[in-house]
């Protein structure tokens, strides 16, 4: 089995099987709840609601003043104007967060401080900037007025109790991912945990004999491992939790302890990279076969041919190539719609959110391509001076798919069908990024 690939399989074909099994796996997930746990709202950020959430009371709770001002008897102010202002009496203050028993009846008021709850028999606030104070002697004591300069409607400048959300509101959907919007909403309804969507765990392995671990002295014919990180970090833009479990050495004994490592961890998904290709040091699918099933072993695409996927008692295992970009193009199309999948990244309106984000760009030169292959190409993106429909210019690079320069040049790939020899220089093509950030800062304020 290593020595020769099993049937190449088409783009097409490779994704529908992936995406049937992704849905199984999601079921399975959903059956037994372990997709379930519930965090701290102060721990939620980014996280995704697994279930409505609904407010257990009004908000806000009372009726508050939403300016500095005097809590007033509406009708007392209807006449009021700069000439004749209406003259009321002052019977007290309330501050934020205090509680008045007074009752305001009509011709008296109440000082009151933005935020704080309306006495009882007032309806309105008039504005501080509307009103003066002052103090006058009746019957030998002092007392403080206030005058009146402009009319208030009954409601104005005051929040009703429950006019934000009322008790019983759904304030956040099932499948939302929680921004500071929502963790705010459900800050202001006193909810202090929420059940979200567990995220997955994605065991990552590494293979090759020539690996060694960043941090560590380079030896002759070594390579430090490369794809540990992007592939990790690929990982959580997808919502879930890498684990990674080390580098297995070209040993069959080895690499099948590493797979057993990551079934008992518990991890949800496997990803290998490194071992796919045809030869005798490529022992993956002979560990595959021994503990599962191979569904996948080759690709028509370039790179990426040698891609493989099966599943171990049920979950699934990708085995991506060793060169870095290899492994990051075929992770992008293939591994992350599964793990979008089961992480419970829903598709927006538009439906954008199972897929990366795909922009358009002007061929910056001619492109090549090999013919009788499906083949994907990595662009540097470089912003147009005078953007149009589409806003940037894609420079192919041509330096290999093993090359590092390759990796930390490239904002994403754009896609040449089988049959399609040649890319004319300033035709459109369609780019899809292979994370949420450009190579170059430059970028940023010109994305689209």
């Amino acid at each position: 089995m290593g020595e020769q690939f099993l049937e190449i399989t088409e783009k097409r074909e490779v994704e529908a099987i992936i995406a049937h099994i992704a849905t199984e796996v999601a079921k399975t997930r959903a059956k037994t709840g372990t997709f379930v746990e519930k965090v701290k709202v102060g721990e939620a950020l980014g996280r995704i609601a697994s279930a409505d959430i609904f407010s257990a009371l009004d908000v806000p709770p009372f009726d508050r003043a939403t300016m500095d001002g005097y809590a007033v008897v509406a009708s007392d102010t209807f006449y009021a104007d700069e000439n004749n202002p209406s003259v009321l009496i002052i019977s007290g203050y309330i501050s934020a967060g205090e509680i008045s028993q007074q009752y305001v009846e009509r011709g008296y008021c109440m000082g009151i401080s933005t935020g704080a709850p309306l006495p009882k028999g007032a309806n309105a606030v008039v504005k501080v900037e509307n009103i003066s104070e002052y103090e006058d002697i009746v019957e030998g004591q002092k007392i403080k007025k206030v005058k009146v300069y402009k009319p208030v409607a009954p409601a104005e400048n005051i929040m009703l109790a429950g006019s934000d959300i009322k008790q019983g509101e759904r304030i956040v959907r099932s499948g939302t991912t929680l921004t500071p919007r929502e963790t705010g909403v459900l800050a202001a309804c006193g909810i202090n945990e929420v059940f979200v969507r567990k995220k997955p765990v994605v065991a990552i392995i590494s293979t090759g004999n020539e690996l060694i671990a960043p941090g560590e002295d380079l030896e002759p014919a070594k390579v430090y491992d490369v794809n540990a990180q992007t592939l990790s970090d690929s990982v959580r833009e997808c919502d879930c939790s890498p684990l990674f479990l080390g580098i297995a050495r070209d040993n069959l004994e080895e690499l099948s302890e590493k797979i057993k490592e990551s079934l008992e961890t518990g991890a949800d998904v496997i990803i290998t990279s490194g071992g796919t290709s045809a030869g005798a040091g490529d022992l993956l699918p002979k560990v595959i076969e021994e503990r599962g099933e191979i569904h996948v072993h080759g690709v028509d695409i370039k790179p990426g041919k040698p891609f493989i996927f099966g599943t171990i008692r049920g979950k699934p295992l990708f085995g991506l190539p060793g060169n870095p970009t290899s492994a990051l193009i075929t992770f992008n199309l293939f591994v992350a719609p599964l793990l979008r999948i089961l992480s419970g990244i829903l598709a927006d309106e538009e439906g954008e959110r199972l897929k990366n984000k795909r922009i358009k760009a002007k061929a910056a030169v001619r492109i090549f391509s090999e013919r009788g292959r499906n083949e994907y190409v990595l662009v540097n993106l470089v912003p147009l001076e005078k953007p149009g429909e589409e806003s940037f210019l894609a420079y192919p690079l041509l330096t290999g798919s093993g090359a590092i320069t390759t990796l930390s040049k490239a904002d994403g790939f754009i896609f040449i069908e089988k049959g399609k020899e040649i890319t004319e220089e300033g035709e459109i093509v369609e780019v899809e990024l292979l994370t949420n950030l450009f190579a170059s800062k430059k970028l940023y304020q010109k994305i689209p």
